[in-house]
């Protein structure tokens, strides 16, 4: 009987206690719902982000506003980014010769003239003669065209008709932050062929050189997915701005050009300017500074003043690797030499960033410059003597035989010293008649498989012009000598013995057209420009 009254006056108790918390929630609830309207959505609704529809480089200022949803981030984003297809007609490149197609990347940052970034591997950096198709966010495609592609960066400039851009399309800003390490960056594009995929990284390295072409660029490196198809990505801060063009990746890291680098072209190309880009003529790249004090390159005191000053650096210090042969300084003056030690140029230091070598080459021009190097542990004031490189004014690629062939490049130049005009041959496809001339093993990287070409049946010629003259003659008696030289092997000439087949029967000339910004082609059967 007692547990039975204890039991009830539980109950009782219980009950209770919870009509009162149930009664006191109901009052919540009212007061809240008793809200007016209008500060119920500014407590609660999500932030909205309200842009015009069409925002101008270079005016805009903040892409985001503050306190905006990572939601409202990535939709901002795609509608400045795109994705780029690529044919290509003829090609130099064993890596363009697979497939003859490919995917990239590319974003806007100027709508009143229709600019597009990518990269200039993704534009077929004057190795390919190609035509594109870019893909806004919202599904819209239209062709672009060529507007500029840089003989020293990864850097290339589509362009499309600005009436082709929808509506809602915007312009991206680039930053003016350096990138820093432990930054937290995204990245938007075509990666693995997944259209505008949106990956989270950190950066990791800003002081760090990626070898994909003869000339070497400062990069920062990041984690984050990339794969085929997300070069030319734009890599952006939390704010919206992009920071980076990513141009390399190892899939679970990815290798951006930082976006210092194409500022300066975008700027020049919206204000009609000619964009001249010099070269200092040697190769640099990054040393430890505890390797360059055992090699005696620099001293302790040297190296602990230089890690204190630049932390970002990671003891990182940039050494001269290589001169290039057809940059060869005045024999009267001293210039730098394999093994020194960049410090400064025209009194500024340079430390672990080598962009900043190219923002001096960039003003002083073609003049010599003063430098200063650390040479066996001493340190010498040496000269650079930057070139000029072509703007590709005259790039032509002759496609013959399952042949492409091409005349002497300024990459030519700076790695085999060619300075006179000659024709090359390389990427000859499975069954070609120049099989015996380009071997297919050596061919599978640029310059690899290289042969210069200098007789067709005794005769010397030096210009594809010359050259695709002859094909009418050559294509009628299906069988001709040709004299060439192997550029990996002795460097010996040699005969081969060239026997046409018909499915090899096409010759077509391409000529890059500076004016119309596009690819002009010759063929046998129609010989006007098309």
């Amino acid at each position: 009987m007692i547990e039975e009254n204890k039991t009830a006056r539980f109950n009782l108790a219980y009950f209770a206690i919870l009509s009162l918390l149930l009664c006191r929630c109901g009052k919540d609830e009212q007061n809240r719902a008793s809200l007016p309207a209008k500060e119920e959505r500014t407590q609660f609704a999500t932030p909205e982000l309200k842009a015009p529809e069409k925002l101008k480089s270079p005016e805009i200022k903040t892409v985001l506003k503050d306190g905006i949803t990572q939601q409202d981030l990535f939709d901002m984003i795609r509608k400045g980014v795109v994705s780029v297809s690529v044919k290509a007609h003829a090609v130099l490149e064993r890596s363009y010769w697979c497939g003859k197609s490919w995917t990239g990347t590319g974003f806007l940052v100027d709508l009143e003239k229709g600019l597009i970034i990518t990269n200039a591997h993704v534009a077929g950096a004057m190795k390919a003669a190609c035509s594109f198709e870019v893909k806004f966010g919202n599904g819209v495609a239209t062709e672009a065209k060529i507007e500029y592609i840089d003989p020293c960066y990864d850097i290339a400039v589509l362009s499309v008709d600005p009436k082709d851009i929808p509506s809602q399309c915007i312009a991206l800003e680039m930053s003016d932050e350096e990138p820093q390490i432990n930054t937290n960056v995204f990245s938007m594009g075509n990666t693995s062929g997944n259209e505008f995929s949106t990956y989270p990284g950190t950066i990791f390295d800003t002081c760090s050189t990626l070898w994909l072409r003869p000339f070497p660029e400062q990069s920062f490196q990041f984690s984050g997915i990339t794969s085929g198809g997300a070069s030319g990505s734009p890599v952006f801060l939390s704010n919206g701005k992009v920071i980076g063009l990513i141009y390399g990746g190892k899939f679970v890291s990815g290798a951006a050009l930082p976006i210092k680098y194409v500022k300066p072209v975008v700027e020049a190309l919206q204000k009609g300017e000619t964009i001249t880009r010099c070269f200092c003529g040697f190769l640099l790249t990054y040393m430890s500074t505890q390797h360059a004090i055992k090699a005696g390159s620099i001293s302790d005191d040297f190296a602990k003043t230089y890690n204190e000053q630049f932390p970002e650096a990671n003891s990182k210090i940039l050494c001269v690797k290589k001169k290039m042969s057809a940059f060869e300084e005045p024999v009267e003056l001293e210039g730098v030499q394999p093994g020194d030690i960049l410090v400064s140029v025209e009194g500024t230091q340079i430390g672990p960033h080598l962009s900043l070598l190219d923002v001096c080459i960039q003003k002083h021009s073609t003049q010599k410059l003063k430098a200063n190097v650390y040479r066996n542990g001493v340190l010498t004031s040496v000269y650079i003597y930057p070139k000029a490189l072509s703007r590709f004014d005259d790039v032509k690629i002759l496609s013959f035989a399952g042949v492409s062939f091409f005349e002497t490049t300024d990459e030519m130049k700076a790695l085999n010293g060619e300075k006179k005009k000659h024709i090359f041959a390389i990427a000859a496809e499975s069954g070609s008649s120049f099989h015996d001339v380009i071997h297919p093993e050596e061919a599978q990287e640029w310059y690899g498989g290289i042969t210069q070409i200098s007789k067709v049946d005794g005769k010397e010629i030096s210009g594809l012009d010359e050259f695709f003259a002859m094909m009418p003659a050559l294509l009628k008696k299906k069988h001709f000598l040709v004299t060439y030289t192997r550029l990996k092997t002795d460097g010996k000439e040699s005969i081969a013995f060239i026997q046409q087949e018909p499915e090899f029967a096409e010759a077509a000339l391409y000529t890059f057209d500076s004016s119309s910004h596009s690819w002009k082609v010759k063929s046998l059967n129609n010989r006007h420009s098309s």
